[in-house]
């Protein structure tokens, strides 16, 4: 069996790991977690040359999901290993689009709704007012 210490890791732009960077090479992520689960291969890594720990290879609904932690958290330690970190826009940039959409589509469901029952936006005749 093959031992492979992983040195780095790519990720998408969603944060998910698709590549592990190996002394040997390349190889694919669910490739790796395919030969895990086989028990073709061993990947280890850590944050040293010293320390090393077993990569798990987690079954999830969207696939295998691959582990590794070294400091005893329960974060996977693999995402420290990345080459390339994904880029979060600022939490008032967020809020702003989110505004922005919600109050698109408030207006488009009350002109869908105009629409659909014209009778229901006028209003009622003889309706007590509170």
């Amino acid at each position: 069996m093959l031992d492979l210490r992983i040195e780095v890791v790519a990720r998408n732009e969603l944060g998910a790991i698709v590549a592990l960077v190996t002394p040997h090479g390349v190889v694919d992520a669910q490739h790796a977690s395919s030969q895990i689960a086989r028990g073709e291969a061993t990947y280890v890594t850590g944050p040293d040359s010293y320390s090393r720990v077993p990569v798990r290879a987690i079954s999830t609904l969207g696939g295998a999901y691959l582990y590794a932690n070294w400091d005893g958290t329960q974060r996977n330690n693999l995402h420290d290993l990345a080459a390339v970190r994904v880029r979060t826009p600022p939490a008032d940039a967020v809020g702003d689009a989110l505004a922005t959409v919600w109050s698109t589509r408030r207006g488009q469901v009350a002109a869908l709704w105009g629409r659909l029952f014209p009778a229901s936006t006028r209003p009622r005749q003889g309706a007590r007012s509170a």
